[in-house]
């Protein structure tokens, strides 16, 4: 099951133009990352590489356990399956590309697939690869985003052979990174799976009425244990987690829906139409309806 949730920021919702290349699994965003709201992208993996190039501002890429701060011109390979949230500290608004490909694409030459591919995608210590802009790979990568954008937005003829083949280009210079990493930091554990466990347990079961005892529960660990790995993991206790998951489904359901507000507080495990408005201007600083007006 894919767990991916997208646009947590609230400007982000506002300031992303995402890019679709015809049936291809390959997608394109733009996005705006503020510093001035209280709602942040959370945790979460899905089943596609992503690479993120930074354009303006320093944005933080958290990567399992580890912290990378991106510069601009940076960009950042975030592994398939690998937990990360993008966010931002700084008072300067930030600018990012995101580029999203499952892999499959590449799985029709099954030799290929299997030497080149593979070897990247399966191992979980390579989770993330911090690549300074005036690299030469990194370059490279850079260049093929702005030619993924002329591709896309002007789609001449056959346009999508020349997206496969850049694809082919950027996953040929993650395998020489791959490669070169000698000794490839060992970042994956037994706690990222239990994070894993707790996380997803949330996010299929936020609507019920569950405590922390249900969310340590479902990876058999105690409730330090599950406070402990949520800091490490997500900056937030679970609690705070759960909450701000159901308050980023709730959103959802207002700008999707014109369900009555007492209608989503229930739908998304709040409860109470007033004690919802009351976190939902604290989390996004304005009230629901506020936020259902914006759509």
């Amino acid at each position: 099951m894919d767990l991916a949730f997208k646009g947590s920021l609230k400007e982000t919702e506002r300031k992303c133009t995402t890019f679709e290349f015809g049936s291809l699994p390959v997608k394109l965003e733009q996005k705006v990352v503020m510093a001035d709201v209280s709602h942040e992208e959370l945790l979460h993996w899905h089943d596609e590489i992503e690479i993120i190039r930074i354009r303006k501002g320093n944005i933080h890429c958290h990567v399992n356990d580890s912290d990378v701060l991106l510069n601009p011109g940076e960009l950042c390979f975030i592994n398939y399956d690998t937990l990360h949230r993008v966010y931002n500290t700084e008072a300067v608004t930030g600018d990012l590309d995101v580029l999203t490909v499952k892999t499959d694409l590449l799985s029709q030459n099954k030799e290929i697939y299997e030497k080149y591919i593979l070897p990247i995608i399966r191992n979980p210590d390579f989770a993330h690869v911090q690549m300074d802009g005036r690299n030469s790979y990194a370059k490279l990568i850079s260049d093929i985003f702005d030619e993924l954008y002329e591709l896309v937005t002007g789609k001449p003829a056959g346009y999508e052979l020349d997206v496969i083949g850049y694809i082919y280009m950027i996953f040929r210079r993650l395998y020489q990174v791959y490669i070169s990493e000698k000794d490839i930091p060992v970042s994956y554990n037994s706690d990222i799976a239990l994070q894993r466990r707790m996380t997803a347990y949330i996010y299929e079961h936020y609507s019920e009425k569950i405590t922390l005892d249900d969310i340590a529960g479902a990876a058999g660990v105690s409730r330090s244990k599950c406070g402990n790995l949520f800091n490490r993991f997500t900056q937030k206790t679970p609690i705070n987690f759960l909450n701000s998951y159901r308050l980023e489904m709730g959103s959802k359901l207002l700008m999707s829906s014109d369900e009555p507000i007492s209608y989503i507080a229930n739908a998304c495990g709040i409860g109470e139409q007033s004690y919802f408005n009351r976190m939902f201007m604290k989390e996004f600083g304005c009230t629901p309806l506020e936020w259902r007006k914006k759509k």
